[in-house]
């Protein structure tokens, strides 16, 4: 077998085990079995790959969320079995027993109710499923680190842990209006400062305990804000796009190839770079191999020039060229990466859909914002011309500069007036197109969340834990 043919072989079998998850199948039986510990190891493996593949999926979140009525779409949408923690306390406490008053209590006021009772409830559940051998949803639940545990002393390891986040506002009103509507249904009198303070309690209590699911589950957690949705079927819709993505991603020695697609005045360098630094991944951004074209002095170069100078969109033909190039790069091709400032037409989003399998997106973000949203960020965008860097006014990084830095700070004509408006109206083309199409790794993310937020959103998706 020559070297050409040896190369050949090599991808045929990266290929197999790609398209049939072998890598995947691999890595989760092997984590069975480290955590199971069996007396017969090949006894084990075998039994388990004779079972039906079975997805494990527990989604929490705040309230205001709206978390048990998405799990039910989603449940119904997947053809899952789904339980609902809330439900089964309820039911408990229709038993008004001993246990039942306690739950009842931490109901009333919102607040966790305790890990035993809630692990004794769900365990027989639990077990059930598994002895079924179904695929299902559970909401509600791990809501703490010590449920968390629980889960892993039962060698169970989840598909995926989502955690449902809402605006801290809108999350304590949720509470305030649950409280209220407790206490006057038990005949108990508070007055509206108590109910708040209360609601308070509650929220902050359960933004602590989720924000520990992350550090234990790392590579299948997932955080979502529903409030960049308008509709519930639009965050089923994400749901179902991370679902599927999130269920490749363990497969070893495929970089990842991320599309980044943002609007105008968002710092999409800063959130590329701070990908890039943590993957180990290669950040391609457009301007950057526009301006390392120009620098060269080619016959293109005149073109490009007088197209950026105009705050025209670059020709196709320039973009498209220097963008294959780039990926087909070996330090891309071996690390992968990430893209900015692309695509910006109806033409290279066709380019980006029949790119060959080698250099093809496995992720593809999109971060929506709306015109209001991109416009603030313009009035407090400054470009600094000696760097080439921009800076939002009131960042972090506009406050670590020197007063002779902001001096030389000043505002480009491309995020003003018509030239923004143009941009704007762009941007919403690209938008719609995208929105017609049916990409199976496209997730949505929001952007007004901080880039840094953004950033390990995306990290959280691919399923990297540094």
């Amino acid at each position: 077998m020559d070297r050409v043919q040896k190369l050949e072989y090599e991808k045929s079998m990266e290929d197999y085990f790609h398209e049939h998850k072998v890598y995947d199948l691999m890595e989760k039986l092997f984590e069975e079995l480290i955590i199971s510990k069996p007396e017969d190891p090949i006894d084990f493996l075998i039994n388990r790959l004779k079972r039906k593949r079975t997805t494990k999926i527990f989604i929490t979140g705040y309230s205001g969320a709206g978390t048990k009525n998405l799990c039910l779409t989603l449940a119904n949408s997947l053809g899952y079995s789904c339980l609902n923690i809330s439900d089964l306390l309820k039911r408990e406490i229709s038993k008004n027993n001993e246990k039942s008053e306690i739950i009842k209590k931490s109901f009333e006021d919102c607040r966790l109710v305790d890990d035993e009772s809630v692990i004794d409830l769900l365990r027989e559940k639990i077990i059930k499923f598994e002895e079924e051998n179904v695929s299902y949803i559970i909401e509600g639940f791990p809501r703490n680190r010590t449920q968390a545990i629980f889960l892993q002393s039962l060698g169970l390891l989840p598909d995926n842990i989502i955690v449902l986040t809402t605006d801290k506002q809108k999350s304590e009103d949720a509470i305030f209006e649950k409280i209220s509507e407790n206490y006057e249904n038990n005949g108990i009198k508070k007055n509206e400062n108590e109910l708040k303070s209360l609601a308070k309690i509650s929220f902050t209590e359960s933004e602590l305990n989720l924000k520990t699911l992350k550090e234990i589950f790392g590579g299948f957690y997932y955080e979502i804000n529903v409030n960049q949705f308008e509709q519930e079927s639009e965050v089923i819709e994400n749901l179902l796009a991370l679902l599927k993505f999130k269920q490749k991603t363990n497969e070893a020695r495929k970089a990842p190839h991320i599309m980044l697609i943002a609007p105008p005045c968002l710092n999409k360098n800063k959130i590329g770079k701070l990908i890039s630094s943590q993957l180990k991944i290669i950040h391609v951004d457009i301007m950057d191999l526009l301006k390392k074209e120009i620098s060269s002095k080619n016959e293109n170069s005149k073109n490009i020039l007088d197209s950026l100078e105009k705050n025209d969109l670059v020709h196709n033909k320039h973009i498209l060229k220097l963008l294959e190039d780039r990926l087909y790069s070996s330090e891309c091709m071996i690390n992968g990466w990430i893209i900015t400032g692309f695509p910006k037409s109806e033409l290279q989003i066709n380019y980006m859909e029949k790119m060959n399998s080698e250099i093809k997106p496995s992720l593809i973000v999109v971060v929506e914002a709306d015109e209001k949203k991109i416009e603030e960020n313009a009035e407090k965008k400054r470009y600094d011309p000696k760097t080439g860097k921009s800076y939002i006014e009131g960042s972090k990084e506009y406050s670590e500069l020197g007063d002779e830095d902001i001096k030389r700070l000043a505002k480009r004509q491309q995020d003003e007036g018509e030239i923004l408006k143009k941009r704007i109206d762009n941007w919403k083309q690209i938008l719609d197109i995208i929105s017609k199409k049916d990409y199976k790794n496209l997730i949505k993310l929001d952007g007004n969340e901080p880039e840094s937020k953004i950033a390990e959103s995306i990290i959280d998706a691919i399923g990297f834990n540094s």
